[in-house]
């Protein structure tokens, strides 16, 4: 039995490499921030996200800022510099974390578990500009394809960063990301019924209820361009 372990192991695929950046937990982070009160702590949402909610004290850089331009962080590359996410499963973090190392930085850290394992451990949160939840409607994708052979007044809102829009999007949807999301939104007509997408359907929500708040009429894809392409793939 002992030699048959030894070769299952033997045969296992080996380990991912370590990530090039320390990962910490919500009480590691919050013993570095006490004991660095200027410690930057970058939250990687688009601003709108961030300042809906985010861990006091700290700052508003959207990932996709940080990998197209890394000189906007702090220029001692020898500082601490730690990058969180809203969700356990965001990988913006992540992103801006890899931008960061790439660019030379050498003490990058991201909070393990974003926002949620900050919530869990019992710390608070803040609010700089709060954004009234609505009613938005979403649509499924089947709906959706329907819609839009019927109506004419409908416009796609693609609110997906712009590598993942060109790689693909739907047809006649235009692309307002997330991280510019609220100085680019008036570019928008007002005078369309607005479909928001994004990846799986998760940041349309609180977009939504942005454009809501400036007078636009707003509805959502469900499950984002995941969903839909999930359903062009059963109809090959």
């Amino acid at each position: 039995m002992l030699v048959l372990l030894v070769a299952l192991a033997a045969c296992a695929k080996p380990q991912e490499p370590a990530p090039p950046w320390r990962v910490i937990d919500a009480s590691t982070l919050r013993a570095m921030m006490a004991s660095d009160k200027e410690l930057p702590v970058f939250n990687t949402m688009s601003e709108l996200e961030c300042r809906d909610h985010r861990i006091p004290g700290t700052r508003c850089l959207a990932c996709e800022d940080v990998e197209n331009n890394p000189s906007i962080l702090p220029p001692d590359k020898g500082r601490d510099i730690v990058f969180y996410c809203e969700s356990a499963g965001c990988y913006r973090s992540c992103r801006a974390a890899g931008a960061a190392v790439k660019a030379g930085y050498r003490q990058v850290y991201v909070l393990q578990g974003g926002m949620p394992a900050w919530k869990q451990s019992g710390y608070t949160m803040e609010t700089i500009e709060r954004i009234p939840r609505g009613s938005i409607q979403s649509i499924r994708a089947a709906a959706l394809k329907q819609m839009l052979a019927e109506r004419k007044d409908l416009l796609l809102v693609d609110v997906r960063s712009e590598y993942l829009y060109k790689e693909e999007h739907i047809e006649g949807a235009v692309n307002i990301p997330m991280h510019r999301f609220s100085s680019s939104y008036a570019e928008i007509p007002l005078d369309r019924t607005l479909v928001l997408i994004d990846d799986r359907g998760f940041r349309t929500f609180l977009a939504g209820s942005y454009l809501e708040m400036k007078g636009y009429r707003v509805m959502r894809l469900f499950g984002g361009m995941e969903a839909w392409q999930e359903m062009q793939e059963k109809k090959q």
